[in-house]
């Protein structure tokens, strides 16, 4: 049986093993994410992790791990939080052997419980390039709407990518069937 849950970091302990979790499936994770992939050590994966950790307490971000049976198996987070707009921007990863069974939409939905729930954001988006369809689909079955397509929002391994706007309203996630 799988256990799915979300955690804050420990930056200390916990960056070895996300960064051997990049490392390892660096291959992948570069084709989407560009913040991810500039860790190139446990010590920049450490700094990384302090600087969400201080986000994290300041109300600016809500990064979390997604624990899998106790094993790291990738990262949410809210970003850019704005308490005055009760607003949020959602991002997450998932290393290979975690894909599509489930893991993300889980470990999202417990995000977003606390993003509506406990911080009292009133909207969430996310973003992801069209041709990123496994991301694509976890927002849509979300119940992420698509609000419009942004004409070369990104710039990734040298080339420009649309960027699907998608958003969320609290009332459509509490009344969700």
């Amino acid at each position: 049986m799988r256990t799915v849950d979300i955690r804050e970091a420990d930056p200390a302990r916990d960056a070895p093993a996300v960064f051997a979790l990049i490392e390892r499936y660096r291959a992948t994770l570069s084709q989407w994410l560009s913040g991810v992939i500039k860790l190139q050590s446990a010590a920049d994966t450490e700094a990384f992790l302090r600087l969400q950790a201080q986000g994290n307490e300041e109300g600016r971000c809500a990064h979390r791990l997604i624990i899998v049976n106790e094993e790291i198996a990738g990262m949410c987070a809210l970003h850019g939080i704005s308490q005055a707009h009760h607003y949020g921007r959602a991002g997450y990863w998932l290393a290979d052997p975690f894909v599509g069974k489930g893991v993300m939409r889980q470990a999202m939905t417990r995000l977003l419980d606390h993003a509506f729930d406990e911080l009292g954001l009133h909207r969430i988006e996310l973003g992801c390039a069209p041709e990123n369809v496994r991301s694509c689909k976890v927002a849509e079955s979300l119940g992420f709407r698509l609000e419009g397509e942004l004409r070369d929002a990104q710039y990734l391994n040298g080339r420009y990518w649309n960027m699907r706007c998608y958003g969320l309203l609290a009332d459509e996630w509490k009344n969700r069937a």
